[in-house]
């Protein structure tokens, strides 16, 4: 007998999908760079070519973002600490 309500059993399943850190994105995206390399020096046709130099390009956008990310993240634990420790009066 078929799932008379899919959507909910998909949402459910959804749900219980641990979330990622900036360090697993992080890593994913640099592999996704090493295939594009890849990718772009197995390139036989100039079509080949021109479709993993956009991937390149793509993906090269995304992990300068990722990296601005991490950069934000640690200077807002940063910012954190210094307000947290001046609310205790050590500063």
């Amino acid at each position: 007998m078929a799932n008379p309500n899919p959507v909910k059993a998909r949402l459910a399943q959804r749900r219980r999908r641990r979330a990622g850190d900036l360090r697993a994105l992080t890593k994913a995206v640099w592999q996704a760079i090493r295939d594009a390399e890849t990718a772009l020096e197995s390139a036989k046709t100039n079509d080949e070519r021109c479709r993993a130099i956009h991937a390149m390009a793509a993906i090269a956008n995304s992990y300068s973002k990722v990296l601005q990310l991490g950069e934000y993240e640690g200077r807002l634990a940063a910012l954190e600490k210094g307000l947290e420790e001046i609310k205790n009066g050590h500063a």
